[in-house]
């Protein structure tokens, strides 16, 4: 979704406790975060290694599109 809305800078860091600052997708996160698309797993963590459920990209796109 980043990638498809130009890739914008974000003005703030994801403070999740497993996204590296100088992960490839650091970006993406912080702008999902800024645009209230995610709030992560929990507990800190934004788990990006895990698997997205179905019910998990619902939310993502209904959040992103607004509807």
């Amino acid at each position: 979704m980043w990638e498809a809305v130009g890739s914008p800078a974000s003005t703030n860091k994801a403070s999740f406790t497993d996204v590296p600052a100088n992960a490839d997708y650091a970006q993406a996160v912080a702008w999902a975060v800024e645009n209230e698309i995610t709030s992560g797993t929990g507990g800190g963590n934004f788990s990006p290694s895990e698997t997205c459920t179905r019910g998990q990209i619902v939310t993502f796109l209904h959040r992103a599109t607004g509807k």
